[in-house]
């Protein structure tokens, strides 16, 4: 039974890539169908899951031809109610599922797109709880295929104690038979799902493995597989995005086998170029010039352009992130990235770039900064550059939702009495809080508050992201980093000024003068005693205030001074005050206001 479902399947493979895709495909089901109700002997579970696999198979074939039948909904509908039918027959068999099985069932799954417990309720977690209870006769081909599906499907079986028991199997199994392509696997779905959260003893366990098969020692069973472009490119992505700093020797392993391939002219597919130059620059690896310019170009001089968008704003920031990045190289990323957009819409002025990926354009933009200093000739080049970017793109806005109560920082600082702005966006990057100088000599005071991005294995080091956020903002004033521990919710007000009053002073020099609100003068005004304190902003308004005072009734004269709220321009204020004191006839008081026109009024509760 099994040779027949495989024999169909593989005769649908091949069907659907000269005929029709939904005749090969009807007919498949109709097939497979009519074999489960005449069959003499009920199926078993090995046939079911053969029949799912191989429509995974079928499915996958095409997929290849880009036929636009794959992405119709009735191709889609045919396919998720034949699944679910398997599903179904499968569901009360699953008790005699072993590990392998439940793997290859969940792998098929995810490779057509489908989430067996969408289809028929809990099947996914039965099927991850089948592979939890024979878990020790797995190997790292299962262990690996479990993954992918769960990444792909982006599902987190059993609330994720499927991860947690994987994870801690793989921590302390011989990982000897391991191929590269196992390896990679496993840290590109890793890194891919959050829930997982493997430890850095079980990173250091891959790692190490990697680090094996790309020596190419011999192993107990015969040569080592040496990793392709791909496995290599997977593996430094997956740890740059776990913030896992591998050993440098290991590291540049990676890299200099990444820049032979190149130089021997292997067919590399752009995005794993791009992959490696974007995990060097996040993980802060030690790469010489010579090595990410000779990436950048190959990458840069590649003729295909399909998929590659994303490709070109990584490489770009990548290179700007390590201090490697060429005004020229930036301005052919832009070119290539307009011909893309114009092509995608067939408009005069698209753009299919997304916001992250602008956010990485105009960060590399920020990077190629010249100094005030530089030639004409450079501030040229960058003129030019900064016009093409807008006509991709605006500088998108900073969407980012801080986790914290930003009411408690505002609270700190205002008892502090400084003068602030709370989340404001600098250079695509998010600032928690900026002091404002209240004079010209002092520079800016840029707050940030618990900031995530340091490795997981190596404790107070930023990742290139981190690092380069830290320099970006540092050009604009005094960055001050603030502990994480002190936006906790233990944390009051009265001791998050107190740890932030000595950092802040350090950091303005010694004093906190230049960023304290401005003092606030307090005039009594009175009709024959005191009966109103008016703040005042400006000390030389005290005179007209007390002129005004004695001879002006106080309800009026607080109209008077409260006709702020009402004009919005100084003009219109001083005019209005004209016209309400010219039947008092008070001439010495209206020349005692035309010489304060220009003065800020303070404001007054009505």
């Amino acid at each position: 039974m099994t040779r027949y479902i495989k024999s169909q399947w593989q005769l649908a493979a091949h069907s659907v890539k000269h005929s029709r895709p939904d005749k090969v495909m009807e007919a498949y089901y109709s097939c497979m169908d009519q074999m489960c109700r005449q069959s003499e002997k009920p199926l078993n579970y090995v046939h079911i899951s053969a029949i799912v696999h191989g429509t995974a198979k079928v499915w996958t074939a095409a997929g290849q031809r880009r036929s636009r039948w794959v992405a119709e909904g009735q191709a889609q509908h045919n396919l998720r109610k034949f699944i679910a039918r398997m599903l179904g027959r499968l569901q009360p068999l699953l008790p005699a599922v072993g590990v392998r099985l439940a793997a290859e069932v969940l792998w098929s799954s995810a490779k057509l797109g489908l989430n067996p417990g969408v289809l028929v309720p809990g099947m996914t977690d039965s099927l991850a709880q089948q592979f939890m209870a024979d878990m020790n006769a797995a190997n790292g081909l299962e262990f690996s295929t479990v993954l992918v599906a769960c990444a792909r499907l982006q599902s987190s079986p059993c609330q994720g104690a499927l991860f947690r028991a994987i994870c801690g199997r793989l921590a302390v199994a011989d990982l000897s038979a391991y191929s590269p392509q196992t390896v990679s696997n496993i840290l590109h779905s890793l890194a891919r799902l959050p829930a997982a959260a493997p430890s850095v003893a079980l990173l250091d366990a891959l790692c190490q493995r990697f680090g094996v098969l790309l020596s190419g020692h011999q192993a107990a069973n015969g040569p080592n597989e040496l990793p392709t472009a791909q496995n290599i490119a997977n593996t430094m992505w997956a740890l740059s995005k776990l913030k896992y700093a591998p050993a440098d020797e290991l590291a540049m392993s990676m890299v200099r086998r990444i820049v032979a391939l190149c130089r021997m002219e292997q067919q590399l597919v752009p995005q794993d170029i791009s992959s490696v130059l974007l995990a060097c620059a996040e993980l802060r690896l030690p790469v010489t010039q010579t090595e990410t310019q000779g990436l950048a170009s190959v990458f840069l001089d590649l003729k295909s352009q399909l998929g590659m968008r994303q490709g070109y704003t990584n490489t770009v920031w990548s290179l700007a992130v390590l201090g490697h990045l060429r005004q020229a190289q930036f301005a052919l990323a832009l070119d290539r990235l307009t011909v893309l957009s114009v092509s995608h819409s067939g408009m005069s002025q698209p753009s299919v770039v997304t916001d992250s990926e602008m956010r990485q354009l105009y960060q590399a933009l920020d990077w190629l900064q010249p100094p005030s200093s530089a030639h004409v000739q450079q501030q040229s080049v960058l003129s030019s550059l900064q016009g093409k970017l807008r006509r991709l793109g605006p500088r998108p806005a900073h969407t980012s939702v801080r986790l914290y109560d930003k009411d408690k920082l505002c609270a700190a600082l205002t008892q502090l009495q400084l003068s602030f702005k709370t989340m404001l966006c600098i250079q695509s990057y998010l600032a928690d809080a900026v002091l404002e100088p209240q004079s010209s000599n002092a520079k800016s005071i840029i707050l940030r508050l618990g900031c995530p991005d340091y490795m997981r294995n190596i404790p107070g080091r930023l990742t290139g992201r981190g690092l380069f956020s830290t320099h970006e903002l540092a050009k604009q004033g005094w960055l001050v980093d603030v502990h994480r521990e002190m936006i906790s919710n233990t944390i009051t007000v009265k001791q998050l000024a107190d740890y932030l009053k000595p950092v802040l002073t350090a950091a303005a020099g010694g004093s906190l003068n230049a960023y304290r609100k401005p003092l606030q003068t307090t005039a009594i005004i009175s009709h024959g005693s005191p009966k109103a304190a008016v703040p005042c902003q400006q000390a030389s308004m005290q005179p007209l205030f007390f002129c005004l005072a004695a001879v002006v009734p106080v309800p009026l004269l607080q109209n008077i001074l409260c006709m702020r709220f009402l004009f919005r321009h100084h003009f219109l204020l001083l005019y209005s005050q004209l016209i309400l004191l010219l039947p008092l006839g008070l001439g010495a008081i209206l020349k005692q206001v035309a010489d304060y026109s220009e003065l800020v009024f303070p404001e007054l509760p009505r």
